[in-house]
């Protein structure tokens, strides 16, 4: 392994971990500091939207700020924000309803609904790799939900049903901004879509009157979740894929729900099962068939 490789494994391992421990993080917001759903969706987009814009301009110039706000631009980085809004809103409501660990593990299938998009939209045949990924996921997923007794449905469907829909919100927030990404920069169209997104909430849902707790942890969590699980988790993401293959970059998100497990057991007290462990392999298996799918 070159020294390429070995910085773009580090780099896409590392956003993994990143995006696992936000969860974890958005977690004990919820439980312990009296946070709810809308107050993190709201804080985390614009907080990380505002940074990311001041970045971008520190790091490019205002060139692609100003190109923003062109016709061609600015609808399709504003309807971005909103299924940006509908993604992480849907994402904290998972977690709500069941735990990180869970959420995160159920978005990993985002993938597939946009496989099934392109074979739509585009009259593309579904590979057989994709196929058997599609098993495997469903697999996972309902290990995950019946805890392996398929006599009932764990509490967790909530969480598993709100994990599907972040997931499917995920997969068109990976296709809809195409065109301003191609004219303009990925951190660039991240950046004003979590702002634009993160403001309106903030309209709605004023953020000096939300009724949480603000303890030393509290603030370290959030800055985690701005900073490190979506500033940084985003950087190294797409640097990563400079020194490897995206299919690869791809197959090492599998980091992502692993160290949410981990996290959730040893910080906060979370029960993962050994039936539930083998749905959560089922979904690293799906993420693995579809970044080899890819890379054919």
């Amino acid at each position: 392994m070159n020294s390429n490789m070995i910085k773009g494994v580090a780099l896409a391992s590392w956003a993994g971990v990143c995006w696992g421990s936000m969860s974890v993080a958005a977690q004990y917001l919820m439980t312990r500091c009296g946070f709810n759903v809308l107050d993190l969706t709201s804080m985390r987009l614009f907080g990380a939207g505002v940074v990311m814009i001041l970045l971008d301009i520190l790091l490019t110039g205002t060139k692609n700020a100003r190109g923003v706000f062109r016709k061609e631009n600015f609808w399709i980085v504003l309807i971005y924000g909103f299924g940006l809004l509908c993604s992480q809103g849907t994402f904290f409501l998972s977690i709500a309803a069941s735990n990180a660990a869970t959420a995160t593990i159920i978005v990993m299938v985002s993938p597939l609904f946009i496989i099934a998009y392109m074979a739509i939209a585009q009259h593309r045949r579904v590979r057989p790799m994709e196929m058997i990924a599609l098993v495997c996921a469903l697999t996972g997923v309902a290990l995950i939900i019946t805890k392996g007794d398929f006599s009932h449905m764990d509490f967790s469907i909530a969480g598993v049903a709100w994990g599907l829909v972040s997931a499917v919100c995920g997969a068109f927030c990976t296709i809809e901004p195409g065109p301003a990404i191609r004219r303009l920069s990925v951190s660039t169209v991240i950046g004003w879509g979590m702002a634009f997104s993160g403001f309106a909430a903030c309209l709605y849902n004023n953020p000096f009157t939300m009724d949480v707790t603000w303890s030393t942890l509290g603030i370290l969590s959030y800055a985690h979740i701005v900073l490190f699980g979506t500033i940084m988790a985003f950087w190294c993401y797409l640097k990563s894929m400079s020194f490897v293959a995206p299919s690869v970059a791809s197959m090492l998100i599998c980091w992502e729900p692993l160290s949410a497990v981990i996290l959730s057991v040893v910080l906060l007290g979370v029960t993962f099962g050994m039936v539930e462990a083998i749905g959560a392999l089922f979904v690293f298996v799906t993420v693995i068939l579809l970044a080899r799918s890819g890379k054919q």
